[in-house]
């Protein structure tokens, strides 16, 4: 592969040197071109010329080109207003092709439609790259049509193009008009072509996880059920003004998708707390805050750049977020570039969004640098024994900063550790482990007010009420270290016993040796089985000093329209009958008449 590159200043010395590139293609190479037109701000007229001036010296080159934010030339990001490169492909099987598609409308149905369509022509295509015009189409569907209509071996990478107040964002392909509601594709292959591509992000996590509680497409209105400027207002000052974008993009959203993570960062602040973000993060997502370090950022990229060296590339394509442009500033972002420019000649753009196929998924990034290496052939074994490092520096070290904000992160981690366990503390009974009975009234309540109209299937709802027999003697014969064993044992067996069922039941110490299970989704009868069951474990029992203990159950059932402390009544009242009935039995109540006639289910001998 052979790249040439030129920056169009006017339309002889352009024509000269498509002219020369021409010339070594024909001397030198037998495979098909393809061109790159990107403009940061050119005039129309000077776009549409050296569209003109590419059809007629190589007419049957592939070109495509979008609008920027800055344009990659030499390796560097520069403010050149229209660059344009020629990729040679020299394998004669070697082969570029590209297709257009126009989505009006923000209707996708047609690209679906058309991709399946195409089956036949991604044969021997080994990668794809993709431009389109992300603030016009609804990208996440577009990424998942992509993901799923085209073959999984094809790689494809590629970026956004870019439009503000001023330009408007467009792309074109070759013999198209302008567009800006499109995507265009540049479908690459042969069987001597080889590509590779990944990412670089290296924005760290910054503060505790925060969940979206309301969102609306692209719109952030709340974080942990606060307004979502309040991260930005609260923790760093940030004002909400018309800064905002520039004052908060060293601290973007990082989102958790299939195993990787994404950026999204703010637009604009609204008066009612509400962001724009760079892309929609759904409601129920789990957030971090993060931040842009320098040093891990480059560190980030010398590993990028470490993969791409050991690939061995011909030609280097890179898409690299206008936000990371925007946070180096205007002299440093080619930092990032330079390294991937020494390995092979690079390409590419300042874009408004990435995307690029993932370990078998397809995302759209934010504030992401995207490259793909491609080379014909082997690797040239001569260019990269000649490849110079740059002195790195040692990755074991810390900025100032890193290390203050690792320190943060450490002390925060360790207090929401700590009112964890406090959280825990305040709902357990420290003895036996169970819910104390606070919590577990408070569940019962919640479970019954959430399902009082219709308490039957799914929201059914049963009490089992369970107090240990005699147990006062065991205190009083063989001491309460004794009487500990015994609740502790017992309890075990209520833990395991609802671990088995597996349905979200619950138990819990509901005072001195009495014990409440909550059981969803079950009828009075089966909670009256799963008792006697519970009933037979405890029987089984047995220890040192008193031998064994047994207990009785009383178990009722929610009626409809029955708030929780009926219920709990109705369960006491049948455990009372069970203890006058004999003790060591399982009794229900069947409604609400008089509780002396609830009917016994189980019996067995007393103790």
């Amino acid at each position: 592969m052979k790249q040439f590159q030129t920056v169009y200043r006017d339309r002889e010395s352009f024509r000269k040197s498509v002219a020369e590139w021409n010339a070594w293609r024909e001397e030198n190479a037998s495979g098909q071109a393809l061109v790159h037109i990107f403009s940061d701000g050119a005039d129309d007229a000077d776009v549409n010329c050296a569209r003109e001036i590419v059809g007629q010296l190589l007419p049957d080159a592939s070109c495509i080109g979008a609008s920027a934010s800055g344009n990659i030339y030499g390796g560097n990001i520069t403010t050149e207003k229209l660059v344009v490169t020629c990729t040679v492909f020299e394998h004669s099987d070697s082969f570029v092709r590209t297709r257009f598609f126009s989505i009006e409308n923000r209707d996708v149905s047609t690209l679906r439609a058309s991709l399946r369509a195409m089956k036949a022509d991604y044969a021997g295509v080994k990668a794809i790259e993709v431009i389109m015009t992300i603030d016009t189409i609804p990208i996440r569907e577009v990424c998942a049509i992509l993901q799923e209509e085209i073959p999984e071996d094809i790689q494809i990478w590629g970026g956004g193009a870019f439009g503000d107040n001023v330009f408007t964002a467009y792309i074109f392909d070759k013999g198209q008009a302008v567009n800006i509601h499109g995507i265009v594709l540049a479908m690459m292959g042969g069987r001597d072509l080889h590509v590779m591509s990944s990412y670089v992000i290296g924005w760290r996590p910054l503060g505790s996880a925060l969940k979206v509680t309301r969102a609306e497409g692209k719109v952030l209105y709340e974080l942990d059920g606060n307004p979502a400027y309040q991260i930005y207002q609260h923790y760093l000052r940030i004002p909400n003004d018309e800064h905002i974008f520039y004052n908060a993009l060293e601290f973007p959203f990082a989102v958790s998708h299939q195993n990787r993570i994404l950026l999204r960062h703010a637009l604009a602040c609204h008066d009612d707390g509400s962001i724009d973000m760079s892309t929609d993060i759904p409601e129920g997502s789990i957030v971090h805050l993060t931040y842009g370090d320098p040093d891990t950022i480059m560190q980030n990229v010398s590993i990028c750049a470490d993969q791409v060296r050991d690939f061995g590339p011909e030609v280097i394509s890179i898409f690299d977020c206008f936000g990371r442009k925007s946070f180096w500033g205007s002299t440093e972002g080619s930092r990032e570039t330079r390294p991937l420019h020494k390995l092979a000649p690079t390409y590419g753009f300042c874009t408004a969004g990435e995307l690029i196929r993932w370990q078998g998924g397809m995302d759209h990034h934010n504030l992401s640098l995207v490259v793909a290496a491609m080379r014909e052939g082997g690797p040239a074994e001569q260019k990269i024994s000649e490849i110079r490092e740059e002195p790195r520096q040692n990755e074991s070290s810390m900025s100032m900063v890193s290390r203050l904000v690792n320190f943060i992160n450490t002390a925060t981690a360790e207090v929401i550790e700590a009112n964890s366990r406090l959280s825990i503390m305040a709902i357990t009974d420290q003895l036996t482990q169970l819910f104390n009975r606070g919590e577990i009234q408070r569940q019962i309540t919640e479970r019954i007010q959430d399902n009082c109209s219709a308490p039957a299937g799914e929201n059914a709802t049963s009490l089992v009420m369970i107090d240990l027999d005699d147990f006062k003697q065991i205190n009083d014969t063989y001491g309460h270290n004794e009487g500990d064993q015994v609740l502790i044992a017992v309890s075990a067996q209520i833990r395991t016993a609802l671990e088995e069922l597996g349905n979200g039941a619950i138990g819990g110490r509901w005072g001195g040796e009495e014990f409440m299970v909550m059981l969803p989704g079950m009828t009075l009868e089966a909670a009256a089985d799963f008792a006697e069951s519970l009933r037979m474990r405890i029987e089984s029992l047995r220890f040192d000093l008193c031998g064994r203990e047994t207990a009785s159950f009383g178990v009722a059932q929610a009626l409809p329209g029955e708030e929780s402390d009926p219920l709990v009544l109705r369960a006491d009242v049948a455990l009372y009958v069970a203890k006058k009935s004999g003790k060591n039995r399982v009794c229900r109540a069947d409604g609400k008449g008089d509780p002396t006639t609830k009917k016994t289910v189980y019996e067995s001998d007393a103790r």
